[in-house]
């Protein structure tokens, strides 16, 4: 979370693979939408996340494992958790599948049939024998590591895809690329004072329209978004400068202070001057 960029997320591939896999563990939060091109898959190890995925909202435990589609705009909020994360690049997907463009992956928690379960249980293991190879890294792991990635792509595709027609695709893509200038821009403009009217006439937007397909992709208002963003930066500013936290406040286009703190409060359970000291006597 101590990262400015809200936007786009660039993905690097770990240096011995062509994907980017890892152990994450950290105190939970609050990953604002972003959005990269890559599938990323998740499998809880501990703790839960609620994910939100445009039109989706996904609650991930302990012992569950989600899919989440390249483009997709999606944000996350946790408690303390681990989880393994997956990250596979179009480009590899693009060489392999024909009409890789059209697929859409639905793998997510919740009831299962007995032969999905299994499904589900397979997947599960392949992930963590990866883990497992990569962690000990015998002569020769990375021959097991890449068996065991295009065991798990190959399942994900016959098992957990199914195909859009191109008029679909056409359309989804047309909406993110639509809600996705609208957060650049929010992000880019964060420290002005704007309001629903005010974003929706830049956009030449109804502010009901505005507001309506805000709600629909990433699930908060204009201004909720504002104070999500806003947080980020100040997060950031308390971490990295001595400065005074009003001044912070101020810098960020939060001119209400007690609006701010209750934004503050909710995300970290503290107040800014308590979360500046208590990350500082970490170190």
């Amino acid at each position: 979370m101590e990262s400015k960029e809200v936007r786009h997320e660039i993905v690097f591939s770990n240096a011995d693979i062509d994907v980017r896999f890892y152990l994450s563990a950290d105190d939970g939060g609050y990953v604002p939408p972003h959005w990269h091109d890559h599938i990323e898959m998740i499998y809880m190890l501990e703790g839960e996340i609620q994910i939100h995925c445009e039109t989706r909202e996904i609650h991930v435990k302990a012992g569950e494992l989600i899919v989440l589609n390249s483009k997709e705009i999606h944000s996350i909020w946790s408690t303390k958790n681990q989880a393994l994360v997956l990250q596979v690049s179009d480009k590899i997907l693009e060489k392999y599948v024909p009409d890789y463009e059209l697929l859409q992956f639905q793998a997510v928690p919740g009831p299962m049939s007995p032969a999905e379960a299994t499904k589900m249980e397979r997947l599960k293991k392949i992930c963590h024998d990866m883990y497992v190879i990569y962690e000990v890294r015998p002569d020769g792991y990375l021959l097991k590591f890449n068996s065991l990635l295009y065991d798990l792509l190959f399942s994900l595709v016959h098992s957990y895809s199914i195909k859009l027609v191109e008029k679909e695709v056409s359309r989804n893509q047309k909406n993110r690329e639509k809600m996705k200038e609208i957060l650049t821009f929010l992000d880019k403009h964060h420290e002005e004072q704007l309001t629903v009217q005010s974003v929706a006439e830049h956009f030449n937007y109804h502010p009901d329209y505005l507001s309506r397909i805000m709600k629909r992709q990433i699930g908060m208002t204009v201004s909720e978004y504002l104070y999500e963003i806003r947080i980020n930066y100040i997060y950031y500013d308390l971490m990295n400068t001595d400065d005074f936290i009003n001044e912070i406040f101020e810098r960020h286009g939060c001119t209400n202070y007690r609006v701010t703190m209750r934004w503050f409060k909710k995300r970290f359970g503290c107040t800014p001057k308590e979360k500046r000291i208590m990350e500082r006597e970490k170190l």
